[in-house]
């Protein structure tokens, strides 16, 4: 009878105990909610496994990130701003927790999340489970669920929840200025590369210059060795002295090119009336492995307007060509229009007198 008490007492303890952790662990009592996570339970541990980024927001708008042969594609077939995915990267390598979510705010928190939060989804290539250190079944997983949310009073940190966790938490990226939510954009236009040109030196098999303002400003130049080049002028005809160098440095600088934005709002009307009537110039590069590439640059018009000196109002507005900027198309993308710099193309666009050999009297 004894024995059997003290087994009672026992039973009855280890139950006692094992209620009073399950109430412990879902706060019901001693609330725990000021005892943080590890300051690093949002971050990814190692970017070089990340294969993929999936970002999303609530009203249809999502972008697909994908890690082939060691460069980033955006939606598996566009290649994307490398900058910009090493920057996310490096913000989601270093995602630390700030602090909770104050207990009077966790409801309006919650709330935002749910309507406006940004979803992130992270895959790596991970084990199904690991032994001693040695991993099995490694394939692409999808490791990590964000949904970040808007930023904390001093602009500093957000508020973000990740799949797993109990509640969302404030957090932020040591080191930047700012809250970290507009990074992880849901428009293709922000991890678009801007690249039109990507062509090494000794990859260029020719490349004509067509100038439709001054056509006697038009020139060729055709590759006639490893690292020697022949040029020829608007009429098809041998140049026998240019300035080596300026050709050369010209050529080298086809190895990147890129456009300044990729113009999203303007009409179909309008394209086409800068497309027929602004046409100024014309590059046209030819790869050695056969490839093509046609840029199409077009003069960009501003309405200025002229003041009235004695009474401060309008007199009257009058077109100008932009000194700065011109319009682009690449002739295999006619569905895109760039904004391009024309100091970023400087020695693209010299006349073919600019490379001529100057006389010496």
């Amino acid at each position: 009878m004894k024995k059997n008490k003290i087994t009672i007492i026992i039973a009855s303890v280890l139950i006692l105990l094992s209620l009073f952790i399950v109430l412990y662990k879902n706060e019901i009592i001693f609330s725990n909610r000021d005892k943080l996570p590890s300051s690093d339970a949002f971050a990814i541990q190692d970017s070089s496994k990340v294969t993929k980024i999936f970002i999303a927001d609530m009203h249809g708008n999502n972008v697909l990130l994908t890690k082939k042969g060691g460069l980033w594609m955006l939606q598996d077939t566009i290649p994307a701003l490398q900058y910009n995915v090493k920057s996310v990267l490096g913000t989601l390598l270093n995602l630390t927790i700030r602090q909770s979510v104050p207990e009077n705010a966790l409801g309006n928190v919650n709330k935002a999340l749910a309507v406006g939060a940004t979803k992130v989804e992270i895959y790596e290539i991970a084990p199904k489970f690991s032994i001693f250190g040695i991993d099995f079944f490694k394939k692409e997983r999808k490791t990590k669920t964000y949904y970040f949310g808007s930023a904390t009073q001093d602009n500093l940190a957000s508020y973000a929840y990740l799949e797993g966790m109990k509640e969302p938490y404030i957090i932020y990226r040591p080191g930047f200025r700012g809250f970290i939510t507009p990074q992880f954009s849901q428009f293709e236009a922000d991890w678009r590369s801007h690249v039109l040109f990507n062509t090494k030196f000794t990859r260029i098999e020719s490349v004509e210059f067509i100038d439709y303002i001054n056509p006697e400003e038009s020139f060729t130049v055709v590759k006639n060795g490893p690292r020697s080049f022949d040029m020829y002028n608007w009429q098809q005809e041998k140049v026998n002295a240019y300035d080596t160098t300026k050709l050369f440095d010209m050529l080298t600088e086809f190895r990147e090119k890129n456009y300044q934005s990729l113009i999203q709002n303007m009409s179909d009307a309008e394209k086409d009336s800068i497309i027929k009537q602004n046409l100024f110039k014309t590059i046209k590069l030819k790869n050695t492995d056969g490839r093509t590439t046609t840029l199409n640059l077009y003069k960009m018009v501003d309405e200025v307007q002229i003041i009235d000196e004695d009474s401060d109002l309008v007199d009257q507005i009058q077109e100008e060509i932009n000194r700065d900027k011109c319009y682009g198309m690449l002739t295999d993308k006619p569905n895109e229009f760039y904004i391009i710099q024309y100091f970023h193309f400087d020695r693209q666009l010299q006349p073919f007198s600019y490379f001529l050999k100057k006389r010496i009297n």
